[in-house]
């Protein structure tokens, strides 16, 4: 005699094997997300730099980023570089969008309610002819930034590091950098 189907034995044992796959499975494909997540936005924050740091010296201008909109950079205390940043050449030097200034590009804010801080660079970041960090006043300038996502400040925490001769170097928070939290 052929039956056709499960019984209810097989039926109830194929469910504890997706059971028990699922338990294991999800919150490892829940980290797999977030991992990539923040690897990707510091791998285009990083290309953004980079690619204001070339400009600078492929223009031989003063070359800025900083936290704000296509309309220019935000004085808004509470706006971080996670809502989104701008890059333009900086004609004057006062690490400000003004008339006449060209903008290069703009980044969009980060998904996922990730964070980018920096203390350093809380304002703006500068890059001159040379492609040295600069400051306003023209000397140069090092920090970094830290980028975190919901597991907070640790080992999955992100940071890169900017020399005063503009080099960049992304690692995790906890290696070699100076970011100490995810509000640096």
């Amino acid at each position: 005699m052929d039956a056709a189907g499960f019984t209810l034995i097989e039926l109830m044992v194929t469910i504890a094997i997706v059971a028990i796959v699922a338990l294991f499975g999800i919150p490892a494909f829940s980290d797999f997300i977030l991992n990539n997540r923040i690897r990707g936005q510091v791998s285009d924050f990083v290309v953004q730099l980079t690619h204001a740091r070339s400009e600078a010296m492929r223009t031989a201008t003063r070359v800025t980023v900083c936290p704000g909109t296509a309309g220019g950079c935000s004085s808004d205390s509470n706006w971080n570089w996670e809502n989104g940043w701008v890059m333009f050449v900086d004609i004057n030097a006062n690490a400000a969008v003004d008339s006449g200034e060209t903008v290069i590009g703009v980044g969009p804010a980060l998904d996922g309610g990730n964070t980018l801080r920096s203390t350093a660079f809380s304002t703006y970041i500068s890059f001159r002819h040379d492609g040295g960090s600069t400051s306003i006043g023209g000397g140069g300038l090092a920090g970094s930034f830290a980028l975190c996502d919901s597991r907070g400040y640790g080992d999955k925490a992100q940071a890169i590091t900017v020399s005063a001769t503009g080099r960049m170097k992304a690692l995790a928070a906890t290696d070699e950098s100076s970011v100490v939290s995810c509000g640096t």
